[in-house]
């Protein structure tokens, strides 16, 4: 992998030589397979190869790439394809909120991290899950609709149009898209 010149220099001094060479070996690695349990649906763990997400409780590393879209189980909603690192938020939000949880995702699809919140909120909290773009705010749906917990309301609406509404939230969430 071929970085800028400016970011190789600045992390090299910030990591130091050895560091920053296993920085750059890791970026050469294949990115491991991670996968969220739905808590509702799956009550097992993943059979073979799976090592947990030390951050997300649902959380499993495979040990290697199964065909996914064969697999029903996934598109009946038993778990969610994500990278490990999205599952952080399992970790943050556990210490600063308890169910039931009113939250907004902003800008919410496919639906990786809504599904998070709604498992969060409980089944006496709402998850308001906003995209803005209505091709994806119905792959959203439909990753809402397989996750199966009934408490996510989807929406297509304006970031702006939602502030008069911030109080009203106990967690307000933006991954702001990089496009």
């Amino acid at each position: 992998m071929t970085l800028p010149e400016e970011f190789t220099t600045y992390t090299r001094a910030l990591m130091g030589e050895e560091r920053f060479a296993r920085f750059l070996g890791a970026l050469d690695e294949p990115a491991p397979v991670s996968i969220r349990v739905n808590p509702f649906k799956a009550e097992a763990t993943p059979e073979t190869g799976a090592d947990r997400v030390a951050w997300c409780r649902g959380g499993y590393y495979l040990d290697s790439r199964p065909a996914f879209t064969f697999d029903p189980l996934l598109h009946a909603g038993a778990y969610y394809v994500q990278e490990a690192s999205s599952m952080f938020i399992d970790h943050v939000i556990h210490q600063f909120v308890h169910a039931p949880v009113t939250a907004l995702d902003l800008c919410a699809a496919p639906g990786g991290k809504t599904t998070l919140y709604a498992s969060l909120a409980g089944p006496d909290g709402l998850v308001v899950a906003n995209e803005i773009d209505r091709r994806r705010a119905q792959v959203l749906a439909d990753n809402v609709r397989k996750w199966g917990t009934g408490n996510v309301a989807v929406t297509t609406c304006e970031p702006r149009l939602l502030g008069d509404f911030e109080a009203w939230f106990d967690v307000v969430a933006v991954d702001a898209p990089c496009s």
